[in-house]
């Protein structure tokens, strides 16, 4: 019984003593050994010298060296607390900082390159609208040239104008447009009447078809605010386009239908069906079959041209062993259609 109880009293002793072991040297972050050489070696430097002794004050004050050791244990006791608060080493952080750096360096890159298109695309940008702006301008130029005469044509006298906005990039500005017909004075185009305010559409649609041919034209009602005068100057203005462009006009007037080569309409002899009716100013008609197909028109005269292409779009009979010639398709004439 006694050797079974100093055997629980030396395990308890080591156990006191490992725990003394564990807190020194985590306070002072060194293995016990090392801690237990300095101090025998501190120990076995005795008693202060007699130098030592007479550093000290009358008064018994500590001396410069005992300062010295109490700021360096301060400093120490700082340096463990910043150590606590820093938490266990982390043993994988170098080979965390290396995969974040290769993830920095990659995304590094991606931003470099980014950046160099976002310049390229700002510098391409910019080529493109130094040219639009030049083409613009230019294109600008030749059509106010133009407005200034097709307005003096269909108007028969009377200025026009169209202008930029001030202060703006050209490709954003504003386009202004004032007209004086003759005897007015100038004033915006909305204070214009509403035959005035076609015309004055139709001069501009003509100064840029003098810039840049088109050739095919379709004008829809255009012709619907104009009294029977501005009619005619409207239909010369398109016979001397009509060497370039072939036009379509959907119209009601019936001066403009006299006037076309070829006349499209629809029409409605029985109820409920409805007849597309095709007329040759020439002296070419293409009548209507019973069942609403088209026959084969009579060659009994060559037209000038018009929408023969159309004609044959719409009209033809796929089963006509006759049909139009094809270079009627590309005469470039006015035709007109009707509802």
């Amino acid at each position: 019984r006694e050797l079974h109880a100093e055997e629980l009293r030396l395990a308890d002793l080591l156990h006191r003593r490992d725990s003394v072991r564990t807190v020194l040297e985590t306070e002072f972050g060194r293995p016990l050994e090392a801690l237990a050489a300095e101090v025998r070696a501190a120990g076995s430097a005795g008693a202060d010298s007699p130098a030592e002794a007479g550093a000290r004050g009358a008064g018994g004050e500590p001396s410069a060296t005992e300062t010295d050791v109490e700021t360096l244990r301060e400093r120490l006791r700082e340096i463990r607390d910043r150590k606590t608060a820093l938490g266990p080493v982390n043993l994988l952080a170098l080979e965390e900082y290396g995969a974040e750096k290769d993830r920095l360096d990659v995304l590094d890159t991606q931003v470099a390159d980014l950046v160099r298109a976002r310049d390229d695309l700002r510098e391409a940008i910019r080529r493109i609208n130094a040219t639009a702006r030049d083409l613009f301008l230019d294109t600008f130029a030749r059509a106010r040239e133009n407005f200034h005469t097709t307005f003096g044509t269909l108007f028969e006298g009377g200025t026009a104008e169209i202008s930029l906005e001030e202060g703006v990039d050209p490709l954003e500005a504003a386009i202004e447009i004032t007209a004086s017909p003759r005897g007015k004075r100038v004033q915006a185009v909305s204070m214009l009447s509403g035959g005035e305010r076609a015309l004055t559409a139709l001069s501009l649609l003509f100064a840029m078809y003098l810039v840049k041919p088109s050739p095919f034209c379709v004008l829809d009602e255009v012709d619907a605010p104009l009294d029977d005068a501005n009619i005619g100057r409207f239909l010369r203005m398109l016979q001397r386009f009509s060497d370039r462009t072939q036009f379509v006009v959907v119209t009601h007037n019936k001066r403009t239908m006299e006037a076309a080569d070829w006349l499209y309409g629809v029409t409605m002899e029985e109820p409920g069906v409805s007849t597309i009716v095709s007329v040759d100013f020439e002296g070419r008609r293409t009548a209507p079959r019973e069942d609403g197909s088209r026959g084969a028109p009579a060659r009994n005269g060559a037209p000038r041209g018009g929408l023969a292409g159309r004609q044959s779009l719409l009209d033809l009979d796929p089963s006509d062993p006759d049909p139009l010639p094809s270079e009627q398709v590309s005469a470039p004439e006015p035709a007109l259609a009707s509802d």
